[in-house]
């Protein structure tokens, strides 16, 4: 009977030990998917103000893990998610951002808005 019963407590203990892995898998994806959208919106919000005020801008964002922000058809896009919805009224030329801290100036050049590193 004590077999069996160390038995289930190791069945046990090893079922928390997985569903806590996979929670905190769960909830890391959640955070660096939010990390993304914050690093997109933060880099419309620089747009939208040099598109306001054609003073250039310096933003900082980061990118996180697995995620690439680029820009496409009069929009940031990072993994899907892309703003504005309905696009900017300039075109927006950049380079595609891997993961990591950029340092990125946003001006305005012939009718067009250009981010660069």
């Amino acid at each position: 009977m004590p077999a069996l019963r160390t038995l289930a407590l190791v069945i046990l203990a090893a079922l928390v030990v997985s569903i806590f892995i996979m929670s905190y898998q769960f909830l890391q994806a959640l955070n660096r998917e939010r990390r993304a959208r914050d690093a997109a919106l933060e880099l419309n919000n620089g747009v939208q103000a040099v598109i306001a005020s054609g003073n250039p801008k310096p933003v900082e964002i980061t990118v996180p893990a697995g995620y690439k922000l680029k820009f496409e058809n009069h929009r940031v896009s990072i993994d899907g998610f892309v703003v504005p919805e309905n696009g900017y009224q300039l075109p927006v030329t950049g380079p595609e951002l891997d993961e990591g801290f950029h340092h990125l100036t946003i001006t305005l050049e012939n009718n067009s808005v250009v981010v660069s590193e």
